[in-house]
């Protein structure tokens, strides 16, 4: 096969492959706008309260977990201190650390953690020791679990620290019920005496980078398919100016 059709061939599959990543792309825009846009218009929503959250689990399990993240909650309870946790392999302004963990116990004896912020890896083994009773300010997170080639906290034995906010595992290491969402924290009162842990910071939600790459894909798409016939041309082009030049020499001079 002359190398011409190679090259062209490559040059169309290379073309088909841009374009479908572009379209790719603009799919994954979409999506994350829809998915910005239910966070959105969940925070403006009424905050839910110890007594919205106690009849939240009367229904179905999936359903409220999957329609409820990132709604806005304000309650009171009393932090469980000694059933804190670490997560691990969490960041803050670029610094290693930890995530804690604590379930709080509600007026109406209901359990939910409280994602309350992050520590330095010098504070591994830091317990809080205030008592009493807390406002806490946050929305509903769900629960997480290992992904792809991720490591499970697997196993019964009491673990120091989790590599996700897993609330299942968390709970067979409690040894009580929890509620199947936990609260990122947000704000607090009153606050932490000695500064830690350091509240997170609300999350930004963006569209990220997919429009941009679409449009990348879609340029380079152009430039290959526009470009290689100049390419094409420019070369025959070249190849008949020199054969002109070849049959004008004269016969008596070769």
């Amino acid at each position: 096969m002359p190398k011409r059709i190679l090259t062209t061939v490559f040059v169309a599959i290379a073309v088909i492959t841009m374009v479908t990543l572009g379209f790719w792309q603009l799919d994954r825009h979409a999506q994350k706008s829809d998915i910005n846009e239910k966070i959105s218009a969940r925070q403006t929503e009424r905050t839910l309260g110890e007594i919205e959250l106690q009849n939240l689990l009367s229904q179905n399990l999936s359903s409220f977990e999957e329609e409820y993240e990132y709604r806005s909650v304000t309650i009171s309870g009393t932090y469980q201190q000694g059933d804190s946790i670490v997560v691990r392999n969490r960041t803050f302004n670029g610094i290693p650390g930890f995530w804690l963990l604590t379930p709080m116990k509600l007026d109406n004896d209901l359990f939910i953690v409280i994602n309350r912020g992050w520590i330095p890896i010098s504070a591994e083994g830091y317990v809080d020791s205030e008592i009493g009773a807390f406002n806490v300010t946050g929305v509903l997170r769900r629960t997480e679990t290992a992904k792809g080639l991720q490591r499970a906290d697997t196993g019964q034995d009491p673990l120091n620290s989790l590599g996700r906010v897993d609330l299942d595992r968390y709970s067979v290491q409690l040894g009580y019920e929890i509620f199947p969402l936990y609260i990122q924290l947000f704000d607090q009162s009153p606050i932490q005496k000695d500064g830690f842990p350091q509240v997170i910071d609300r999350p930004e939600f963006s569209e990220g980078q997919h429009l941009n790459y679409a449009v990348q894909w879609f340029i380079f798409a152009s430039i290959a398919t526009f470009g290689y016939p100049l390419v094409l041309w420019r070369y025959s082009k070249g190849r008949n100016t020199k054969k002109r030049r070849e049959s004008d020499i004269p016969v008596d001079y070769l």
